[in-house]
């Protein structure tokens, strides 16, 4: 792929979205992946992935601001009109997910919950003997999926999973997975924050501090 088809979908015109235009603007760079748009509106048209996106497309409509993403994720599970959720936290949610169970089994579904040491394999036992705090017991995420694929879950939700073991889970689940809480260990689990806050973003990008502007 020639450099000229990088994408970089940063637009402040936004016209896809807020604008009169009919169509595709002129100036969007779509217009480079027109193909892989015709191919992705064919794939809306299968059963799995037009609920989903139904589903998802309600509660996104019904959001009057006010619907934390924990709500959403219980109005999403409704709209798809499943039975059995299934949890893949991180040891330390142990609290929030004793929460979590309890309000999604109030609601009426199933749940089944996984945490990431399941099974106490050692990080020398995957071969990984730099991890050497987890010499004992190591993060899971593949068991985590093939367990819940064995209890047939029907939707899962990932809980605090640490970055690139979430990537694990996501894809050897056999069901379509959500994130509930992003894992970070500075910011209160709240990753976007370190954008926001003006001493994290000269840290991160080497903005001065008294410079107002997006990166």
């Amino acid at each position: 792929m020639g450099s000229e088809k990088i994408l970089r979908c940063i637009c402040s015109r936004q016209g896809c979205w807020g604008g009169t235009e009919q169509g595709i603007p002129p100036y969007c760079q779509a217009n480079k992946y027109l193909e892989e748009i015709k191919e992705s509106a064919a794939e809306y048209a299968r059963d799995e992935a037009l609920s989903i996106y139904k589903a998802a497309s309600i509660v996104g409509e019904n959001n009057n601001g006010m619907t934390p993403r924990i709500e959403e994720a219980l109005l999403l599970a409704r709209e798809l009109k499943i039975g059995r959720i299934g949890f893949a936290a991180c040891l330390s949610m142990v609290w929030e997910l004793g929460y979590l169970s309890m309000l999604f089994e109030k609601e009426g579904f199933e749940v089944i919950a996984v945490s990431c040491q399941i099974g106490r394999v050692s990080a020398e036992d995957r071969n990984v003997p730099e991890v050497k705090e987890c010499v004992r017991s190591a993060c899971n995420p593949i068991a985590q999926a093939k367990i819940l694929a064995s209890e047939r879950t029907e939707l899962n939700f990932a809980l605090g999973l640490c970055i690139g073991h979430d990537i694990l889970f996501n894809r050897y689940s056999h069901a379509p997975v959500s994130t509930l809480i992003v894992k970070d260990r500075v910011t209160g689990n709240n990753p976007a924050a370190a954008l926001y806050g003006w001493h994290r973003r000269k840290h991160l990008f080497g903005i001065p501090l008294t410079e107002n502007r997006a990166v």
